[in-house]
């Protein structure tokens, strides 16, 4: 089975990093390692539109949503691939990545069965310090995913959400079981590294390595 990892924060927060060393430290491991965003679904999204009304192109081939319904569609189609996905895989993590003001409304789009068995490691930074990365990462050498949000959407959509209040509420509303932790990456990378590592193991340690049951153990010892 496919343990389900939402890696949520505004851009530039550093969640894309978080998921690059989590599958990377999950494949080491030896098992499988995915991971499915809705920056893809909604980058198709705004491509296939023909009038523009509900994207708009941006610089470094980004665009900016003004249609936030579009967003909800996105998050319903992303749970339908991670369905496909989970269920021809072994062992493993998938993750789930996106980006809103209000993660109320977004996690309202997922089934409640597809949340009850979910991690969540949330990413949290400052709306400059997110700001910043954005260009850093526009001007690296491999930028070649589109994932420029601009200053425009950041300062007016993304300059405030209501994680602080919505994750206090998360394991009473969705009846999330699993382990939900926020991290402030306002520190250095490894840093930010260090505590994936530690979330990585709680999860293989959960999930796939259980101790053996008791009464297994005797029988084996008696065997």
């Amino acid at each position: 089975m496919l343990a389900k990892v939402f890696v949520l924060g505004r851009p530039g927060s550093g969640k894309t990093t978080a998921i690059y060393h989590l599958l990377n430290v999950t494949r080491q491991r030896g098992y499988t390692a995915l991971n499915i965003d809705d920056y893809g679904i909604l980058y198709h999204m705004s491509r296939d539109e023909k009038h523009h009304e509900q994207f708009r192109r941006t610089a470094y081939d980004g665009f900016d949503v003004l249609d936030l319904s579009v967003f909800d569609v996105a998050l319903q189609r992303l749970e339908q691939q991670v369905r496909a996905l989970s269920a021809h895989e072994d062992n493993g993590i998938i993750t789930i990545e996106f980006a809103r003001n209000d993660y109320a409304q977004a996690l309202h789009q997922f089934s409640p069965d597809f949340l009850q068995d979910a991690y969540i490691f949330f990413v949290d930074a400052d709306l400059n310090t997110c700001i910043e990365r954005i260009y850093q990462r526009i001007a690296g050498p491999q930028t070649n995913s589109g994932h420029f949000v601009s200053d425009y959407i950041m300062h007016t959509y993304y300059s405030y959400d209501n994680w602080p209040y919505v994750s206090t509420q998360l394991a009473s509303t969705y009846h999330i079981t699993k382990t939900i932790e926020t991290f402030r990456n306002t520190g250095s990378v490894p840093q930010l590294l260090t505590r994936v590592e530690q979330f990585a193991e709680h999860i293989f340690n959960t999930e796939f390595e259980r101790p053996a049951p008791a009464d297994s153990l005797k029988q084996l010892a008696h065997a």
